[in-house]
């Protein structure tokens, strides 16, 4: 059971702060697949108005869907230009076999 490692993508828009939005996605860490498992990600999104932000987050546990399970995170990005962002979002259905 734990000698299968699995990741999930993910991706999606900032929510909008002093007029403007940044996009965001990447590859979650391999984890094994067991009940309450979880992933860590971290990366920097889009450059938008001459910044960009940083994020590192550990998403919610598993979450059966029909196919397999999903992933819920949240979190909120680095200050840069004396404001940060909120990312959020379920990321893709890994099949659970």
């Amino acid at each position: 059971m734990y000698e299968k490692l699995h990741l999930h993508e993910f991706d999606g828009v900032t929510n909008k702060i002093l007029k403007h939005q940044h996009k965001y996605s990447g590859t979650s860490s391999k984890n094994p697949d067991f009940k309450g498992h979880s992933h860590y990600f971290s990366g920097y999104i889009e450059e938008v108005k001459g910044h960009t932000h940083y994020y590192s987050l550990v998403t919610g546990p598993d979450i059966k869907v029909e196919g397999g399970h999903i992933h819920y995170y949240q979190c909120f990005t680095s200050i840069n230009k004396r404001h940060y962002h909120i990312i959020w979002g379920y990321t893709s259905i890994h099949p659970d076999y």
